[in-house]
Order: structure tokens, then sequence, then C-alpha cells
């Protein structure tokens, strides 16, 4: 069997699959920050309501700016 039978070794993607997959990262790591808050919500009162509800609008912020963008579009 000569070498040109076998095939190509590399293959491409399209770099989507891998923005897709940082963003699974990232709500992965969102969820990590959201979990010990959620455990510890009655000893931070009010001043950890305002911290998580910052944190949160920031997140949301980010994914309407991508929305607006078009980033997200699987085109």
């Amino acid at each position: 069997m000569r070498h040109a039978d076998i095939g190509k070794t590399w293959v491409r993607f399209n770099f989507r699959y891998y923005f897709y997959a940082l963003m699974f990262i990232a709500l992965d790591v969102m969820v990590l920050f959201l979990y010990p808050w959620a455990v510890s919500l009655k000893q931070l009162g009010y001043a950890g309501l305002g911290i998580i509800a910052v944190f949160i609008f920031l997140i949301v912020v980010g994914y309407i700016y991508a929305w607006k963008k078009k980033v997200l579009e699987w085109k």
C-alpha cells in the first residue's frame, strides 16, 4: 500500500466548534461561582445578593452583546 492511498491525517474543524466549547467551559465556571454563593446565602445577607446580582448582570450584558454582534449564530 502506498502512502497516497491512506489519506490526509489532518482534519480542519470550523473554529465555531472551539468557540462553543469555550462558551460551555465559561458557563461551567459560572456555575462553580454560583454554587458556593447559594450554599452560604443566609450568612451573606443582602450584600451577597447584591454582589451576585452584579455578577449575573455582567454575564447577561456580555451575552446580549455577543448576540447583537451575531457571534452566537451557527453559519
